[in-house]
């Protein structure tokens, strides 16, 4: 019996691995694979992240952009279609329902005409079921073909002034639009596979990915970190506020840093598609977007901002227009939209059989005050259970819908945003009892 030489087979295992890989990277770099993975890496994580023994869902909704565009455009109304059923007549607006605190998309948005139409659409039903909705915005919303290029504008500002803007411009101008946040760059979702980093037990898969190959790493949108720091300041605190700065809910921790050599040494691929400075950070935030800045020479990256799309109004005082500028803030948004759902469930439950005004009003302050403490400066566990300072609801009839209510909510929350008070307002209605 003729014996089999190792090296030889070891050799053609080998060559049938790096076979085996070569086909195999053509699906995971394909385009519509990559789009696959990048979803439900992308639900993972945030699943991973979140501790479903306190008070936390996540539920999933299967709908493309285009689908959701597509049910919009096939609905004569907003409220007649499919989003604002599930989201609202399902769950806000039906006894029992679990109103829901956030939608997060794996959408990317660009400023065509088509994607600021279907951000307005979307914003009206989030406004209307008080539940802010999480994209995100890619290299075509800037007009560019990648996250460097984007970095790379010079004086972004009056980028802004072109014509393809105009839609978008107006957009930002709505009061809905303060329940729109759109998150950049992506992340890194996975390192690629290999023994080094992830090994695959069925065979010696090397994934053929390094530094420069920029497109054939499997990128996440930012949208999914964005919600994980929402769920551990809800489950921190019990409100989604401390989701911003590196010290302050912001950070987004632990993210995959990829060594390759290309015959000079190791370097490093960062985890973020591009390096955001402070400055430019801070630029971007200022038109309406939600920057993920990742640390030099680092394993994390943070949120130093969470602004909406709203534009502020500039008003004649500097304390009109501060106040503009913080109501149009995610975290604040956040924080009246969960008191709105208990204003609703109030209204709903215990006091539904009431069709006086001044009764109504009078209920839903007495609630309202039991998140009120006038402590100067309260510890961190009262400041969760009593996070206002003041707090005031206003009930008045609407003239043209004798069927409902109009509730104004006015709220001073503990912390202080640039040395100043925070003074918050949210206006939605209720329907009145039926006779």
């Amino acid at each position: 019996m003729k014996k089999l030489d190792k090296n030889l087979i070891d050799h053609h295992i080998a060559e049938l691995d790096y076979q085996i890989s070569r086909q195999l990277d053509a699906v995971m770099h394909s385009e519509e694979f990559q789009a696959v993975e990048s979803l439900w890496r992308g639900v993972k994580s945030l699943v991973d992240k979140t501790d479903f023994r306190q008070n936390v869902k996540v539920e999933l909704l299967d709908m493309s952009k285009e689908d959701l565009r597509q049910d919009f455009e096939d609905s004569p109304e907003i409220i007649q279609s499919g989003l604002y059923k599930h989201t609202y007549i399902d769950e806000y607006d039906t006894p029992g329902g679990e109103p829901i605190a956030a939608l997060i998309s794996a959408y990317e948005f660009d400023a065509s005409a088509q994607d600021v139409a279907l951000l307005r659409n979307i914003s009206k039903v989030a406004a209307a079921a008080h539940m802010p909705f999480i994209g995100s915005a890619g290299p075509a919303f800037f007009l560019k073909n990648s996250m460097e290029e984007v970095a790379a504008i010079k004086d972004i500002g009056n980028y802004f002034d072109r014509a393809e803007y105009i839609k978008w411009k107006s957009f930002r101008e709505t009061d809905d639009a303060r329940y729109i946040g759109l998150v950049m760059p992506r992340v890194l979702g996975r390192l690629p596979y290999g023994p080094d980093t992830v090994p695959v037990r069925s065979f010696n898969y090397v994934e053929e990915v390094k530094g420069p190959d920029h497109d054939k790493y499997l990128w996440t949108n930012a949208s999914f970190a964005f919600a994980s720091n929402m769920v551990r300041s809800f489950i921190n605190n019990g409100w989604c506020v401390q989701i911003r700065g590196p010290q302050a809910g912001g950070a987004v921790q632990d993210l995959p840093i990829h060594l390759y050599d290309l015959g000079t040494g190791n370097q490093v691929k960062i985890p973020s598609e591009v390096m955001i400075p402070e400055t430019r950070e801070f630029e971007f935030a200022n038109l309406g977007f939600i920057p993920l800045s990742y640390y030099k020479n680092r394993d994390f990256a943070a949120f130093f901002s969470a602004n909406s799309t709203q534009k502020p109004a500039i008003y004649d005082t500097a304390d009109a227009t501060a106040n503009s500028r913080i109501n149009a803030r995610l975290p604040y948004i956040f924080l009246l939209s969960r008191i709105a759902h208990y204003l609703k469930l109030i209204q709903r439950e215990n006091i539904g059989t009431t069709k006086d005004r001044r009764l109504l009003e009078l209920e839903l302050n007495t609630w309202v005050k039991s998140l009120v403490t006038e402590m100067t400066d309260p510890g961190d566990e009262l400041q969760a259970s009593h996070p206002l300072r003041d707090a005031k609801v206003v009930v008045e009839d609407i003239e043209d819908n004798p069927g409902f209510f109009r509730v104004k909510l006015y709220a001073v929350p503990h912390f202080q945003v640039e040395g100043m008070d925070v003074n918050l307002s949210l206006v939605s209605q209720m329907p009145k009892a039926k006779s």
